[in-house]
């Protein structure tokens, strides 16, 4: 008698810039109820990368199961316009179709053209009035809006009898981008009831002199940086407060969703699955929103397997891991067949209790936000140790994150760390070699206008390269 093969129901949620140090599960400050409910019904991974913390291309690597440099989707397009993903590459909606499933995707798509095989919804947006007068309600909040109608529309009258395949593509927290638009410049917040939040421990960028050039003039190639270079520290408290926010409303729809769900009897040995496209600065470093830097808010989102597939509950599976497991860990977790052109790997034995594979590293790279200014870097982490690498000057990052979590000291100047640097250079281009990655081979693009002022994000004034 053959194995018999699982076709359970899958529920994929997916959050758009939401940093796993946000979260108090994973020892941040932000508490959300349907979040922590996932994690205490499943298992939280404690260190999962994205390929590119970057909306088009960490989505169209989520899709394909492919290296950002591989798919050549590495921009959100604009003076960088990209390729749609070739009708060769895999795409996880066309897997699970072929197997037989029914396969809808609900909400933000920006992907590349990796949907390929999901019916998807439309992206439309539904103006909702604003709940609080600090907290403005942008095209993020509304498209939401209307995805939610889509989604509990669709559960209300579902009749397909086929397994399901079903992604929840939430943009919030993303509506922070609009709100410091809104709150741009030397101004004066709305007051908030209750505490404002806490600044992280990485607030000051005390040694942004150690620190590549693209990462100095972080301020000169992203709009939002640029907007935020007068903010004092309340501002970015005020910050926090919007992004939490911002947040709770993504919380509230899951909530919402997981009950339509429910009731619609799609629960029973379904797997549930929460992750994100990439982080947030969350004002590490003065920073906001996400652009050039590969530091751990930025990169390392939230995973959490969840549901009644799942039988280890409430533990945390401790390795790395990279949104490319996603991939292969679905089509293992549906009994479907592996593809063997896929960058990641299986992680479903920890649905029942098992470890996370070892491996010898994870990477996360970055090449454009939008082309008016070209960064290339690459992140790789090995154990705790973490080294970055930017064309721009040679410029080089290294981190033990078990002695600095937040990434406060730069050791690649460090004598006494010589060896290790050496090793995470030969591991880099090992990884290079072995992936076909053409980093050494790309080019910078980055006027002097824009690597002029005194170092410090608090010292620039005027435009930023997007805006001229």
């Amino acid at each position: 008698m053959g194995a018999i093969l699982v076709r359970r129901n899958i529920l994929v949620f997916v959050l758009d810039q939401l940093s796993a140090r946000a979260l108090d599960i994973y020892g941040g400050q932000f508490h959300m109820d349907n979040i922590s409910a996932l994690a205490a019904d499943g298992v939280t991974v404690s260190d999962c990368y994205t390929t590119y913390p970057l909306c088009q291309p960490a989505r169209a690597s989520l899709w394909t199961g492919m290296h950002s440099h591989r798919n050549r989707v590495w921009s959100n397009g604009r003076q960088c316009p990209i390729t749609p993903i070739d009708e060769s590459f895999p795409a996880l909606g066309d897997s699970f179709s072929a197997a037989g499933y029914e396969t809808r995707h609900f909400g933000k798509k920006h992907d590349g053209g990796a949907l390929r095989g999901f019916v998807s919804s439309e992206e439309k947006e539904k103006k909702i009035p604003d709940e609080n007068p600090a907290f403005p309600f942008n095209m993020d909040t509304y498209a939401d809006a209307y995805t939610m109608d889509e989604v509990l529309s669709y559960l209300d009258g579902r009749d397909d009898e086929r397994p399901l395949l079903m992604v929840v593509d939430l943009i919030n927290p993303h509506n922070i981008c609009g709100w410091i638009g809104v709150n741009k410049g030397k101004h004066e917040d709305v007051p908030i009831d209750g505490e404002l939040p806490e600044l992280p421990p990485n607030f000051y960028f005390d040694d942004i002199l150690s620190r590549p050039l693209p990462v100095q003039y972080l301020c000169c190639s992203h709009v939002r940086q640029g907007q935020t270079s007068e903010w004092n520290e309340d501002n970015f408290r005020h910050y926090l407060a919007a992004y939490r926010y911002y947040l709770s409303i993504a919380d509230r729809q899951i909530g919402q969703v997981l009950d339509a769900y429910r009731k619609a009897g799609l629960m029973d040995d379904s797997l549930i699955v929460f992750t994100s496209d990439h982080g947030d600065n969350i004002t590490a470093r003065r920073s906001v929103t996400k652009q050039v830097t590969l530091y751990e808010e930025v990169t390392r989102v939230p995973l959490i397997l969840s549901g009644p597939a799942v039988k280890a509950k409430g533990r945390k599976a401790e390795g790395l891991a990279s949104l490319l497991d996603l991939f292969p860990t679905l089509l293992s977790a549906a009994s479907i067949e592996q593809d063997p052109r896929l960058d990641g790997v299986d992680i479903s034995a920890v649905l029942d209790g098992g470890e996370l594979p070892e491996r010898k590293y994870i990477t996360s790279e970055w090449y454009t936000e939008w082309g008016y200014t070209i960064s290339p870097g690459r992140m790789i982490r090995s154990g705790n140790i973490k080294y970055m690498r930017y064309l721009e000057g040679d410029g080089e990052e290294l981190y033990d994150l078990e002695a600095d979590p937040y990434e406060k000291r730069n050791l690649a100047g460090d004598e006494s760390y010589h060896d290790t640097l050496e090793r995470m250079r030969d591991l880099l281009s090992e990884y290079i070699r072995e992936s076909d990655d053409p980093f050494f081979s790309l080019s910078v693009k980055a006027d002097k206008r824009w690597r002029s002022h005194k170092p410090g994000y608090e010292n620039h004034r005027g435009p930023t390269a997007p805006e001229v």
